[in-house]
């Protein structure tokens, strides 16, 4: 085996080496792969390999980060005249040379901001390739000498690569690396033993009143975003003190126990500096903090809070759109003149990826490089300009870190993001700034109520430390803080410096100069806001499970005439963002773009703010799904911005890619066609549409059967594992239940166009339209029901027996009985898939709609109309949420019932038939749903049967058909 092992490892470098010498692909991209895969396999490390790396004058091809070796690769031809021809470089009027020339003075001046260590020895090289042939140069070690020329290595100034002096290039470009391996993206598994030593010492110390204070008051924090973690609590609490810890000990924060972290000792904080120390976090660009959010935190903690994470590109590309060059120089000249400057912010930063972005537009903008400002003077202003906050804790703190990575020569104090609600959401039982404004009402873990000065809390130097730690020691309060202030202002001050003595006494300290100043962040950025960019959370009302909050979001939606719907609505609190942090903190002729589900361009759950805003709304795009795996577009206020659509033509794209190597791979095109709405013929004797969303028959690893044996009647399963947290916690379970109750299921994943290759067998004691009545007799479906029971989420509208989450609504009993025939189609996604149901005894899952035909010509003709390429444009074009098809075409196309008499109908179903063969036999060897898709719709195109359907639905619904690009 090990034999076999060292042939294939000898095998993959001979085809690596192979492919350098005769690069079988000219484009550039392709080229540029096969020098990686080479350097890989002559011992550089992959980690130590950036392919785009994104520096301040352009994206690198290829940087190997710690060899300060910098490659420019070409494609086939672009160097037959050399690298000194002016047009090989990125721009027309620049040389290969000279491009790569920028990019290596660029990294020298960079490294020189981030290392501490004097590492003067290894000289820079710079190599410019179509991978034939090599041209490379030297460059000296030290940044400062920035002036000095580049030396020629001779040997390798156009010389072409052949089997002889490969090895030679090899020991070149492999050389001994410099200072410490970079930090990756992926860095989770460093920390794994200290995440686990930090969680035994939590669960023996618990009980202590410090550490409970601190937990309370993360806890509540959390509940001001309205989705607390539900029954992972502890878990949770472990993993966000080691998160902000990590955050801050990477910014080399001077106190890391600030806040609710104090409870984890000096001895596992150094076991987390040690680790950290291993490795250079400052020179990777971009967020490498948020996949190690990623990793750490259960995905359905991340979901609850409508974390959709910005990718770099498009942060970039907004902060170039709103933070224009006249802005930047108008900041300047106010900076230099000693006047207050307009700022950018991130009103729900997450980890920063909008703030690092807009501080690195600021800083390489062309009114910036005018003024020729030193690096002092350069971070002074844009950590001026730049401002910040979130909700949530974790996200604070790594965006804090993220910005002293950008500027690690800030102090602490320079960089602002505060933790707290953007919103200034109303509290039902007082106004945030209670007394007419006057006061900070403030709620300790325990419920004792503190009112703090506004006057106070908000001015320039409001001695909140001296306050704070006096009470914390339990000493009176500093005469200091009561000169100049008399009279009932004087009286208010030393009643909260009073009361916060006796919360202390009886709940501990720690954490208050941290908590009072987040808290009172959001009221000192009130009206010192030029421009915002935001991605705000895309959480609708109807998932938040914190009472409170819940009330505090419809009050504040009702009171700004946004709100749409009834109890359980869609409502995006996204909406609330948009509509009411402008009017919070902007000054003067600002700008601002949103980052928004696409329904905000559509759904009347957004209609209150379309309507509102009106004229304001000065442009949008419409994504797609390029950045995330749901729709979604961008809103401009104040910027007027062609209405366009972007859509990728090329490669896959990263979320680390920069938007010139992004701009290369997609296209910009005018938004989709608009269709008047008409009703559908599809709708039942009340008039309603006929359409119905199938049963939601979840948790899986309660329901659903991932292997049987059956026996005597009797059938004995294992279930299949859940995805998401608290239920894949539970593992699987395993036990006898009737095999009658084993019931044949689809969901979106079993169906394709014109066919469903394969069910899913799920554990359903239903009969007869209603629950078996013996059901309860058998163990497995009580364990069931005790899990559901110990496991569902807290929220008022949750289903509160695993069988009423099962047969919401009714939508899994009313099934039981089924007749005639139906047509299903998936809930959501870019493309509708559509198929006969063939046996009616097969329930349908919530993630698909059925609709009820009189006949099976009629469901060939509707399955025809659904699965039509033709079609396409217009079913994309009735989605309000997301990528959510559900029921609204029927109430905004005109599909017609099938009509026997007519001609046009009749051929439609004869099609339809003879594509559900076609699909038949695409479906017959086991893939997955992705790739039988794609075969069934690569079959149905070499038959002509789609061509034929699409030409018939055009004949049908003329004015909804769009003919496919043939691009």
């Amino acid at each position: 085996m090990a034999r076999r092992k060292r042939n294939k490892d000898a095998d993959d470098d001979n085809n690596a080496a192979r492919r350098l010498l005769n690069p079988p692909s000219k484009k550039e991209a392709d080229r540029r792969a096969y020098i990686r895969t080479w350097l890989d396999s002559i011992g550089v490390p992959e980690s130590s390999i950036r392919a785009e790396y994104h520096t301040r004058v352009g994206p690198i091809d290829l940087y190997l980060t710690n060899r300060r070796v910098i490659i420019e690769v070409k494609q086939s031809g672009r160097l037959d005249k050399g690298p000194a021809q002016l047009g090989t470089g990125s721009k027309k009027s620049e040389t290969a040379f000279e491009q790569l020339d920028r990019y290596v003075r660029a990294e020298r001046l960079r490294e020189r901001l981030y290392l501490e260590e004097d590492i003067t020895d290894s000289t820079w090289l710079g190599a410019v390739t179509d991978c034939k042939v090599w041209y490379v140069w030297e460059w000296s070690p030290r940044p400062l000498d920035y002036e000095s020329s580049p030396i020629p290595i001779q040997a390798w100034q156009g010389q072409k690569l052949n089997s002889d002096n490969l090895p030679r290039l090899a020991s070149l470009l492999n050389r001994e690396s410099v200072g410490r391996e970079w930090a990756t993206a992926d860095m989770s598994h460093v920390f794994s033993d200290t995440r686990d030593s930090i969680d035994e010492y939590y669960q023996k110390h618990r009980g202590i009143g410090a550490v409970k204070t601190q937990r309370s008051l993360w806890l509540e924090q959390l509940k001001g975003g309205g989705n607390p973690p539900n029954g992972e609590e502890d878990k949770i609490f472990v993993l966000h003190s080691l998160l902000i810890l990590i955050s801050r000990l990477i910014s080399s924060t001077d106190s890391p126990r600030e806040g609710f972290v104090q409870w984890v000792p000096d001895h596992e904080i150094e076991k987390l500096r040690h680790v950290i120390e291993q490795y250079n976090w400052s020179q990777e660009t971009g967020d490498i903090l948020r996949s190690l959010y990623a990793d750490f935190v259960p995905v359905n903690h991340r979901r609850i809070y409508g974390e959709y994470y910005t990718p770099d590109w498009l942060a970039e590309l907004l902060c170039r759109k709103v933070i224009d060059d006249g802005f930047i120089a108008e900041q300047i000249r106010r900076f230099e003149s000693g006047m207050p400057v307009s700022g950018v912010l991130d009103p729900a930063c997450g980890s920063g990826t909008f703030l690092y972005h807009a501080a690195k537009r600021i800083m390489e903008s062309k009114p910036m490089t005018a003024s020729r400002m030193g690096e002092e003077k350069t971070t002074a202003l844009v950590c001026k300009m730049i401002r910040g906050m979130d909700i949530h804790p974790v996200a604070v703190e790594m965006a804090k870190a993220n910005m002293r990575r950008l500027f690690p020569r800030a102090s602490r104090t320079d960089i602002v993001v505060y933790q707290g609600d953007a919103l200034l959401t109303p509290r039902p039982e007082s106004a945030l700034f209670g007394d007419s404004g006057r006061m900070l009402p403030l709620t300790s873990p325990k419920g004792l109520h503190l009112m703090l000065p506004a006057w106070f809390v908000l001015s320039d130097d409001p001695n909140l430390s001296k306050f704070v730690e006096s009470a914390c020691d339990d000493q009176n309060m500093p005469a200091s803080l009561g000169v100049g202030v008399k009279g009932y202002d004087r009286e208010q001050l030393a009643g909260a410096h009073n009361q916060l003595r006796k919360i202390v006494r009886e709940e501990s300290d720690g954490v208050w100069f941290w908590y009072i100043l987040n808290q009172a962040g959001p009221m000192r950025l009130r009206g010192t806001i030029g421009r915002i960019v935001s991605n705000p959370p895309w959480v609708s009302y109807d998932k938040i499970q914190e009472k409170r909050r819940k009330d505090e979001i419809r009050m504040m939606a009702e009171n700004r005439r946004l709100w749409v719907g009834g109890k359980n609505t869609k409502f995006d609190v996204a909406s609330l963002f948009v509509d009411r942090c402008p009017e919070l903190y902007e000054s003067g002729n600002a700008k601002s773009a949103w980052v928004l589900p696409q329904s905000a361009m559509r759904a009347d759950t957004w209609k209150g703010l379309r309507d509102k805003a009106g004229k304001k709304m000065s442009g949008s795009w419409d994504l797609g799904n390029l950045p995330f795996s749901t729709n979604s577009c961008v809103m401009f206020f104040g910027r007027r911005t062609k209405n366009k659509k972007l859509m990728r033509i090329g490669e896959k794209i990263r979320s680390s890619d920069s938007w010139e190597t992004v701009s290369a791979k997609t296209k910009w095109t005018d938004p989709d066609v608009s269709f008047t709405s008409k009703r559908s013929e599809w709708v039942d004797k009340n008039g309603k549409n006929m359409a119905r969303k199938g049963a939601t028959i979840i948790p899986h690893c309660l329901v659903w059967v991932d292997s049987m044996t059956a026996n005597d009647g009797m059938a004995r399963v294992i279930t299949k594992p859940a995805r998401w947290s608290p239920w894949k916690d539970l593992g699987t379970m395993e036990g006898e239940v009737p095999e009658s109750w084993i019931r044949d299921c689809i969901s979106a994943d079993n169906v394709v166009s014109y066919a469903i290759p394969a069910v899913t067998r799920c554990v359903l004691p239903i009969d007869g339209g209603a629950w078996r009545a013996d059901r309860r007799r058998f163990q497995f479906w009580r364990d069931a029901q005790d899990q559901y029971a110990a496991n569902r989420g807290s929220g008022a509208s949750t289903p509160k027996t695993l069988e009423a989450n099962l047969d919401f609504n009714g939508k899994l009993t009313s099934q039981s009985n089924r007749t005639g025939q139906y047509v299903a189609y998936n809930k959501a996604g870019s493309i509708l898939y559509a198929a006969r149901i063939p046996d009616n005894s097969r329930i349908v899952h919530d993630t698909l709609y059925y609709v009820r035909c009189a006949s099976k010509n009629e469901a060939l003709f509707l399955a025809g109309v659904l699965n039509a390429p033709i079609m396409r444009s217009a079913f994309v074009a009735t989605r309000k949420n997301g990528m959510d098809f559900a029921a609204h075409m029927w109430s905004m196309i005109p599909i017609p019932r099938f009509d026997r008499s007519d001609p046009r109908h009749r051929r439609l179903a004869a099609l339809a038939s003879k594509a559900e063969k076609v699909s038949a036999r695409a479906c017959r060897t086991r893939d997955t749903t992705a790739r039988l898709r794609k075969a069934v719709l690569g079959a149905l195109k070499q038959d002509g049967v789609s061509n034929q359907i699409d030409d018939a639905c055009a004949e049908i619904l003329p004015d909804y058909a769009v003919y496919p690009d043939p691009s």
